[in-house]
């Protein structure tokens, strides 16, 4: 037996062993459904066919994500689970060699020759044999050892190559029995993106949507029916830290979704199957262009008034060639300059129901100016409050502008009365609205006072 030389490299190693598995193993699913929602949760339903024999036995069930909850676990079928445990103990060099101590190693070098021994120890750096003779030695590990265990085919345990289900099960009989599985998934999530195209005088937008599905569940469906759920879902546990992915941009799609009300949520279903790869950004047309009327609209809040926001607002109905109910994401809009399109700005829409009006702020304008200023505040009363504020809006375009201004007031008073020199449009809880009309290179001073009380 010759020694190893300390002034081996510290690196990875070579590891060979045979191992025994003392549970049969469930092949992967045949046909599957999965419902993504938008809150990194997905419920996956898929179908087997398990090999059983009569009475009770332990079978694996592999080839599930590795974000599985699985309390969630529901088995539909005719054999009885009695127990299940959710096998995650991946297997590894250090495992192996662990499960090792005490059984018999042999570490071989091209160069230094064979050694043969019981494992005492292991670590990163070394491990730790004793001879037949009583001889221990340290041997530093590296990467041109090939080590090979012998004993591991005794274990119970077997090694866990990816995560399982390990289930106890009785059967009533020997044959081949059909399950419906199904199960919730975190690592599972999806978005809505909206691309628009405004026309030249910003009358109308070109509208097409997507959706961008996000799996990070640690495992790839293949040819998969796919569901999106767009919903508030009340979940009690937070979901967990997102790996990173690889994004792959899928050509546009010939076929969109069937979109349907469900319960208290709105669900678009795919009308083909598609695969869903772990670590993947997939996206998907959600619906084709489609061109409908639209509203500039430049607005003024009394909490932001130096700042003159552009929204393009427009209605979601049928008869602006819309009306579908529209899941909560993000919208883009370009606008053509000559030949070139570019991008004039982006916003967040939530879940948008059909006949709603959506406004979507893309920047603030550059050749408009506001100002606000509280003139004067009085008390009438114990109970009661009169503001006065002044707006100069001067406007630097060659045309004549209509802004919308909103006068912010608390939640918790009553506008009992208000006066102003524009035009009053709309009074809510929390806010007086009024459009006011600049001309060119000229500006504009808006008078308003209100009274509260409470």
């Amino acid at each position: 037996m010759k020694n190893m030389p300390d002034i081996f490299k510290r690196h990875s190693f070579k590891l060979v062993f045979l191992l025994l598995l003392a549970v049969s193993f469930v092949a992967g699913q045949q046909n599957t459904s999965i419902t993504v929602t938008n809150q990194n949760i997905a419920l996956v339903k898929e179908e087997r066919q398990l090999d059983l024999n009569k009475g009770y036995q332990e079978i694996m069930l592999e080839d599930i994500p590795v974000q599985i909850i699985p309390a969630s676990v529901l088995v539909e079928s005719d054999f009885d689970v009695l127990e299940q445990n959710y096998e995650y103990d991946l297997i590894s060099v250090d495992k192996m060699l662990e499960k090792s101590l005490e059984k018999e190693i042999i570490i071989e070098h091209a160069e230094q020759g064979k050694i043969t021994g019981k494992l005492l120890s292991a670590t990163a750096s070394s491990l730790i044999i004793q001879n037949i003779d009583g001889i221990t030695q340290v041997i530093p590990r590296n990467d041109e050892q090939k080590i090979s265990l012998k004993g591991i085919a005794e274990e119970k345990q077997p090694f866990i190559i990816r995560p399982a289900l390990k289930w106890d099960v009785e059967a009533a009989q020997n044959k081949k029995y059909d399950a419906m599985i199904s199960y919730l998934s975190r690592g599972m999530t999806w978005q809505a993106d909206y691309v628009g195209l405004l026309n030249e005088n910003d009358s109308q937008i070109t509208l097409s949507g997507w959706v961008t599905v996000n799996n990070n569940c640690g495992k790839s469906f293949k040819q998969t029916k796919l569901k999106l759920m767009a919903g508030e879902i009340n979940l009690e546990q937070p979901g967990r830290p997102q790996p990173r992915y690889e994004t792959m941009m899928v050509a546009k799609a010939t076929s969109a979704f069937q979109e349907k009300a469900f319960f208290e949520y709105h669900i678009y279903d795919m009308d083909r199957k598609t695969d869903l790869l772990n670590n993947q950004m997939k996206q998907i047309q959600l619906f084709g262009e489609t061109t409908g009327k639209t509203t500039k609209i430049y607005r003024v809040n009394s909490d932001d008034a130096e700042n003159v926001h552009v929204l393009i607002s427009f209605e979601n109905s049928k008869q602006n060639n819309l009306g579908m109910p529209l899941p909560a994401g993000t919208i883009r809009i370009y606008k053509k300059d000559g030949e070139e399109r570019e991008f004039i700005g982006e916003n967040h829409i939530t879940h948008t129901p059909k006949d709603e009006k959506i406004d979507i702020e893309v920047g603030n304008a550059f050749d408009i100016v506001s100002e606000r200023t509280v003139v004067d505040v009085k008390r009438p009363s114990n109970r009661s409050e009169r503001r006065q504020v002044e707006y100069k809006i001067r406007n630097h375009k060659d045309s004549k502008i209509i802004v919308e201004i909103v006068e912010s007031v608390p939640q918790n008073a009553e506008v009992t009365e208000h006066k102003s020199n524009g035009n009053h449009v709309r009074h809510t809880a929390n806010a007086l609205k009024y459009n006011v009309e600049v001309g060119a290179n000229d500006e504009f001073l808006f008078n308003l006072t209100y009274t509260l009380s409470w």
